[in-house]
């Protein structure tokens, strides 16, 4: 038996995923210089925090306080394009059923994501979060977290919520989220797709499942 849910936030709660990657290309084309392929940003941006993204992008390490600076400048671009995009204007579809049906059975949650501070407090305030989450344990990139597929995140987030994540269900989308969530011991992990990944996810051999949002079977299943 499952004992709580854990969430990655980006592409996994809130179908950004083109929008979050375009923000990237216009910063690491505009900021850097660099026109990033398909394949470079799965391997360097997707899922990854921001401070590992832009040492990628300008080659060389960077400060805490300077990976915050240019970590903010972009996301500026990400923020008002999701502001302007109808279809991040809310939630994946079926995940406001199922985070009132978690909480309706009294079932920890709480989320993982490699966003910044800047952004949770966008989105609790965006989407009105704090109907299901506490902004206090939820657990961001503070600029001192190792990053996914490291478990780090997943294992402080199931920790803040006094749940061992052995006992945890985990919500993921990318590569190297999904790997974050194995190398916390997840009891059961659950990939989204994003567009037509479905294959790709499954050669990863990693999630126990495939689903294209909350209203699937599988997850309305889970308790």
């Amino acid at each position: 038996m499952c004992e709580a849910v854990l969430f990655d936030f980006n592409g996994t709660l809130l179908p950004d995923s083109p929008q979050n990657e375009a923000a990237w290309l216009e910063f690491a084309k505009t900021a850097a210089g660099k026109v990033l392929t398909p394949a470079e940003f799965q391997k360097n941006v997707h899922g990854k925090n921001n401070r590992l993204v832009l040492e990628y992008l300008f080659e060389r390490p960077l400060t805490k306080e300077e990976a915050l600076e240019l970590g903010e400048q972009k996301e500026d671009i990400y923020r008002e394009m999701v502001r302007q995009t109808p279809a991040t204007q809310q939630l994946m579809p079926g995940a406001p059923e199922f985070l009132d049906e978690l909480k309706a059975r009294g079932i920890p949650v709480n989320i993982a994501t490699a966003a910044g501070y800047g952004n949770v407090r966008f989105y609790f305030d965006f989407f009105g979060l704090e109907r299901w989450f506490d902004f206090d344990t939820i657990v961001y990139d503070n600029g001192n977290m190792n990053s996914k597929p490291a478990p780090d995140y997943y294992l402080l987030a199931a920790e803040k919520i006094g749940v061992d994540p052995k006992m945890a269900v985990i919500f993921e989308d990318s590569h190297s989220g999904l790997a974050a969530a194995k190398n916390a011991g997840a009891k059961k992990i659950i990939a989204l797709e994003t567009g037509d990944n479905r294959e790709e996810l499954a050669s990863l051999g990693i999630a126990d499942m495939i689903v294209p949002d909350y209203f699937a079977p599988e997850v309305r299943g889970l308790f």
